[in-house]
């Protein structure tokens, strides 16, 4: 490949009859050849490691791609690595390299950090360098100290640990195949390109030739250029795939897919800002998907989005000393070379394809694939494209009616093309009680369009069921922030926010910008949009010094601090920033130091007696307060400043205000064009910049403020202390997610003692099973079914082979849900963020005692943090060897687990919808079909249970089944971790032990919020129920907490939602709002379910609009009825009980609609309370000639009832004064004064004669 013929010694196909020898050597030579990192994550001191990590990687792609699907050929090889004795590496050495090597091909779908982290550990145990020969020492040495440094950095500054890891992926990944020989071959060319031109993309071609092992023989000659780039590609990759295959190896996508941009930014291009700005969308991966997402679109709109992220690029500070402009032949050029890439599609089904899952439950259809596959489509185009799909169904071979079905049956899965700007409103049942309505009309008033369709600014809102932060209701989701408690009033601000985009006008914001992109040991280049105007010097910390330009200090010989240019100006001198914060004036190839930025600062201009402009700053704290005054037009007095509550400063109006004793008062005009900047003896200097002035207000966040609102309060000691933290207890130490500070409390010991590891004899899975059932665990996903019954029915339960199974291996299968689909419960979020190895753990028990070979987690996809830190969890453990083949060394012993995301169904939380969604349908429940420990997934005996459960098994083996079970009550052993949202003073997770109650819950939550009064609770999701807990309902304050004993009140403990309500918030209204939801979440299949929440929804809406009739009221009864008989599933049977909750523990809030209803009479207001069930009607009978006949009907309102119905109805009164009083209008209509209400009972009888004219009329149907 060049004339030293350097590059023929390192063949980037690999052999896969190579020896260790020979891979030994092609490993050095890729050592020789690689390229000091680029990455700016990566810290300055890391260079060896980062070298030995990009060749150490490249080496092991390379032994994967010739040994893997080939065990024997791998025992082999590590066999002979272990006896050749020519290979220079001392026993120590050789098993490390064997351990590395053996865990790396385990598994095709190591992620790259878990690839990343495995080397880490082999560099950290071996004493030699890790290339072999040369200066292989002298690497040794600088690798183990910057590994020290490295190491440091994890708990020193973490996130600068994250981004230096995401670097090191990011140049590892530019190593893979003949990346790093093609990176230099580009690099080492003579020729230079004063723009990028066809002749720098043929180059760029001849790279790519390289990365896929292509001879340059294939190159000779003039390379043409077909207009579409799909076509050269097509044309490369079948070259590459003819050289490969006769080496018997298939060519890998993953090296390919970003291989033309790492080229690209090799490409010797002059440009200024061409490097960059690739090197931009390497390392931001929502540059490249910006670009990457217009694909399959036409050139034009290609185009767009290049443009629209090159305008971004030159907007960020980070970039301000390299921006670029592209002319339109240089745009379509580049693109032609992003563009040269595997298919999306293919792509990303290959990755899929690798899974572990399909190796170890093999023959599973391509439908299985389907689910993961529509997920990273939909990140990266923002909605499932009709190119995708059309390339989904050539690629899997499966019929498109299937694609289109599943993505119409998912809310998360869009067809449809969405806003620029995405702003999701948390419809959930805290939300809605807190004000959701209001926000999605203000959101839709101000962008003129209604949910789900683009508007003004492109800005489009969703509605989405539960973000699952039901402590912050209501919330807004934008950008992957939340925004909490918002009100309507904020809703234009945060849209002009939103539409205005990030702004950097603000100097301070724009140098702390550049700051934090720097990784430690780094500085930005001189800014030249950041030059000097003048400097005031404060050396004594805060004192009132004059005010000096630096041409006034040059002519009164003032000295300038520390400078390494006195004699001469810095005006003019352009800025430099370290990551450290330390800011340096640039001049003349010289710098100077000044201090390290203040960014807590206000600078602004005021005016001086004399009549001049003089230059002042306040240096503020975290919450705004005034910490240190550098330089004011009036003097602070000396305790002002050290009193608790400072003095508090903010901009309004561009102008600098200060909160002090006496009000408010305003100091001066701000300055964004300024900033302060401290010196090492603690003085102060104030900069001002060159340029136009600004008044730009310092906003941190990109377009968003989001001070407070959106951040969890820290847990206080008595709201913990006052729970049975018995599950949260365990392992609770910080870091819990972490599987080494896990193992270190005790994790994963429980596992341990039941494989006989221990010191004991092995446990059987009886004795297992047995222990959980002594326990008297119960289901925590709502249901409260015994655990052990349902481990012992899946012990006992045999796999069935059908012809039409796709797996015809005799194994069965465990579920975790974690879909948590009710809105108002956030348990199983918390626990999967914070516990997930005890949640893994309770998995590989319950694995051992039934006898499971593979477990899948379900979890919501809105729950994102949560499913990062499981799947960190999940390879951790593979890590460990704790999941995967022969787990905790045990020969035979094998389980794993996979994580499926949920798409937005709330029926897939049923027991048979969920199987269905897994397997890639649509969740939809199976009508008579055989139980999941018959035939569950993929028609093997599966073990069904929620998180919580599972979390709570290494609890129950490790302090006892006996301890357990006394912690609950008689029929349920532990405790429930409840969701608390609502109008309690501390919302959040609750952990008590069965048997606690609702009173209990509300005191631990410090009581009701000022200015509320408790009405109920809504407990359990839709399934759930609305309970009063006031007056004759109050007895349920004090109910137990027990499964039983909340089915014995007509409730439903459900999985642990608690929402509670005040009387301010509106029943009828909230039992509408979940006709909708459920109307929205059925699934369809059951006309009285589909059909019959939109029924009840129909009736509700005419009794809230003041037209309801007591046939309204029965026909919500009856309906609910039919619904239950007419359901298949379980979620059917219950989809009506908040609407029969709500009539049976709120009639009074029924009854004062009714009241509204101008056509409401006396008669028909007793049917209307017959119809509420407050009283019945009794027949008038008399006796006539030996017979008995019925004359007419009575009713009668008992006066205990009466009473508590006019307090129920002057209470709502009270707290809706905007609305008609309906206590008077119930007495008129009764004819009671009110001073005798509760003294009598009041009566009324019709005659038959009465009541057939009144059904002839039909004055009262509806």
């Amino acid at each position: 490949m060049t004339t030293d013929g350097f590059f023929q010694d390192l063949n980037c196909v690999p052999d896969p009859d190579m020896s260790p020898v020979q891979w030994l050597h092609c490993h050095r030579l890729a050592g020789l050849a690689g390229l000091a990192p680029r990455d700016s994550r990566i810290p300055a001191y890391m260079e060896c490691l980062a070298r030995e990590l990009c060749t150490l990687r490249f080496s092991l792609e390379q032994l994967r791609l010739a040994l893997i699907g080939k065990p024997e050929r791998i025992k082999a090889f590590t066999r002979s690595l272990s006896d050749n004795q020519q290979i220079p590496l001392d026993t120590q050495g050789k098993e490390s390299l064997i351990s590395l090597i053996e865990a790396f091909l385990s598994r095709v779908d190591w992620r790259e950090l878990d690839v990343l982290e495995m080397m880490l550990e082999y560099l950290g145990r071996i004493e030699d360098g890790c290339l072999l020969g040369d200066d292989s020492g002298r690497r040794a040495s600088e690798r183990k100290d910057e590994l020290v440094q490295f190491e440091a950095l994890r708990t020193s500054d973490p996130q600068a640990y994250r981004h230096a890891l995401d670097g090191l992926m990011s140049e590892a990944k530019g190593s893979l195949a003949g990346l790093m020989m093609a990176r230099k071959f580009l690099m080492s060319q003579s020729v230079r390109f004063a723009e990028l031109n066809e002749e720098g993309l043929r180059l760029l071609v001849v790279g790519l030739g390289i990365v896929m092992g292509i001879p340059l023989d294939f190159f000779v000659g003039a390379i043409s250029l077909p207009q579409e780039p799909e076509e050269l590609w097509n044309r490369l990759i079948q070259e590459a795939d003819r050289i490969w295959s006769d080496r018997g190896i298939p060519v890998s996508l993953k090296p390919l897919e970003r291989a033309s941009v790492y080229l690209l930014e090799c490409l010797p291009v002059e440009k200024a800002g061409h490097a960059a700005f690739v090197r931009h969308l390497i390392e931001r991966e929502d540059a490249y998907r910006a670009i990457l997402s217009s694909c399959y679109a036409p050139r034009n709109v290609q185009m767009e989005h290049l443009g629209g992220e090159l305008a971004r690029y030159n907007m960020l500070p980070e970039y301000a000393a390299k921006p670029l402009v592209l002319s339109d032949d240089e745009m379509r050029i580049f693109l032609y070379a992003f563009m040269l890439r595997p298919d999306v599609i293919a792509a990303i089904a290959e990755r899929e394809e690798h899974k572990d899952i399909y190796r170890a439950i093999p023959g599973l259809s391509s439908r299985a694939h389907l689910p993961r596959v529509l997920h990273e489509v939909q990140n990266i185009f923002g909605y499932v494209t009709p190119e995708a799909v059309e390339r989904i169904v050539d690629h899997f071979q499966i019929d498109p009616v299937d694609v289109i079905r599943l993505i119409a049956s998912y809310k998360q899965f869009s067809a449809d093309r969405g806003g620029d700007i995405i702003i999701y409103v948390c419809k959930g049942t805290a939300c809605f009680l807190r004000g959701q309505p209001e926000l999605s009309r203000k959101i839709a008033d101000e962008i003129m369009a209604d949910e789900g369709q683009v508007g003004k600014g492109g800005v489009q809102f969703i509605e989405m069921d539960c973000f699952g932060v039901c402590h912050l209701a209501p919330v807004i989701k934008t950008r992957d922030t939340f925004l909490g408690r918002r009100k309507a009033e904020d809703i234009p601000m945060l849209l002009d926010q939103l539409m205005k985009g990030p702004s950097y006008e603000n100097r301070i914001m724009f140098l702390d910008r550049i700051r934090r992109m720097l990784a430690p040991g780094h500085q930005s280049d001189p800014i030249e949009e950041l030059r000097i105007k003048s400097l005031t010097g404060d050396a004594s910390g805060g004192s009132n010094q004059p005010l000096i330009s630096f041409p006034e200090a040059h002519e009164k010989g003032y000295p300038i601090q520390d400078s390494d240019v006195s004699g001469k100006t810095l005006e003019g001198a352009c800025l430099q920033i370290s990551d450290t914060g330390h800011v340096f004036a640039h001049i003349e190839a010289r710098r100077e130091f000044l201090g390290r930025l203040v960014t807590g600062s206000l600078c602004f201009h005021f005016s001086m007696p004399d009549g001049r402009t003089q230059l002042g700053a306040l240096i503020l704290d975290h919450a705004g307060q005034v910490q240190t005054v550098v330089r004011t037009p009036f003097p602070f007095a000396p305790d002002e400043l050290n009193r608790t509550m400072k003095p508090r400063a903010y901009v309004e109006g561009n102008m600098v205000w200060v909160d002090r004793f006496d009000g408010p008062f305003p100091i001066g005009g701000y300055s964004a064009n300024a900033m302060v900047v401290q010196d090492e003896s603690g003085g102060y200097r104030l900069i001002e910049l060159s340029g136009p002035p600004t008044q730009a207000p310092p906003e941190r966040e990109e377009g968003l403020k989001v001070r407070g609102a959106m951040r969890e309060a820290p847990e206080e000691k008595d709201f913990l202390k006052l729970q049975d933290r018995l599950l949260l207890g365990f392992s609770s130490a910080k870091g819990s997610e972490n599987i080494d500070a896990y193992v270190a409390q005790g994790g994963y010991h429980t596992v341990r003692r039941v494989l006989g590891l221990e010191g004991e004899d092995p446990w059987n899975p009886e004795a297992i099973i047995g222990e959980i059932a002594a326990a008297r665990l119960r289901g925590r996903g709502g249901a409260g079914f015994p655990t052990g019954r349902k481990w012992d029915g899946m012990r006992q339960a045999t796999c069935t082979i059908l012809e039409k199974d796709e797996n015809q291996d005799r194994i069965k299968l465990i579920v975790a849900n974690g879909d948590e689909g009710d809105p108002g419960a956030f348990m199983d979020r918390t626990l999967i963020q914070e516990r997930p190895h005890q949640i893994l753990e309770g998995m590989l028990i319950a694995a051992i005692a039934v006898g499971a070979r593979y477990g899948v987690i379900y979890v919501r996809k809105e729950y994102e943090d949560a499913v990062r830190r499981l799947e960190n969890a999940i390879f951790q453990a593979r890590r460990k060897g704790y999941l995967g083949r022969n787990i905790f060394g045990v020969e035979g012993l094998h389980f794993d687990v996979d994580i499926r995301l949920g798409a937005g169904a709330f029926v897939a939380g049923e027991k048979r919808a969920i199987m269905r969604a897994i397997e890639g349908q649509a969740a939809e429940p199976t009508l008579n079909a055989p139980s999941n420990t018959q035939r569950g997934l993929w028609g093997k005996p599966t073990l069904l249970n929620n998180v919580e459960t599972f979390a709570n098994v290494p609890l129950i083996l490790h302090r006892g089944a006996g301890w357990y079970a006394a912690q609950g009550t008689g029929n349920t052993g532990g405790s429930k971790i409840f969701s608390v949202a609502g109008i309690v003073k501390h919302t959040g997770l609750v952990e008590v032990r069965f048997g606690r109650t609702l009173q209990d819950i509300i005191h631990i939550c410090g009581g009701i919020q000022e200015g509320k009064r408790l009405a109920g609770v809504q407990i359990g999701g839709p399934s759930g129920a609305i309970l009063s807990l006031t007056g004759i309902r109050s007895y349920l304050l004090h109910t137990p907490l027990d499964f039983d004993a909340f089915d014995d009140v007509g409730a439903m403990l459900g999985s642990g939602g608690l929402v509670f309500i005040g009387e301010d918030d509106d029943v009828v209204r909230l039992a509408r709002h979940f006709t909708d939801w459920l109307a929205e979440e059925s699934c369809g299949q059951c006309p009285a379910c589909f059909q019959g929440a939109r029924s009840l929804g129909v009736n509700l809406d005419i009794i809230l609009h003041g037209e309801g009739m007591s046939d309204h009221i029965h026909a919500l009864w009856a309906k609910s009825d039919a619904i239950k008989a007419g359901s298949q599933c379980g979620l059917g049977m219950t989809a009506s009980n908040p609407v029969t909750s709500a009539l049976r523990f709120f009639p009074h809030a029924f009854l004062r609609y009714l009241l509204s209803n101008p056509r409401l009479e006396k008669v028909e207001l007793f049917k209307s309370l017959e119809a509420l069930r407050l009283i019945t009607r009794e027949n008038v009978e008399r006796i006539s000639k030996r017979r008995r006949e019925i004359v007419g009907y009575s009713f009668s309102l008992k006066k205990h009832l009466m009473r508590n119905l006019v307090l129920e109805l002057d209470r709502l009164d009270q707290v809706r004064p905007f609305q008609a009083r309906q206590k008077e209008r119930f007495l008129d209509l009764l004819e009671v004064p009110e001073h005798e209400v509760g003294a009598r009972d009041v009566m009324l009888e019709r005659s038959l004669n009465e009541a057939v004219h009144e059904l002839r009329s039909g004055r009262f149907t509806s």
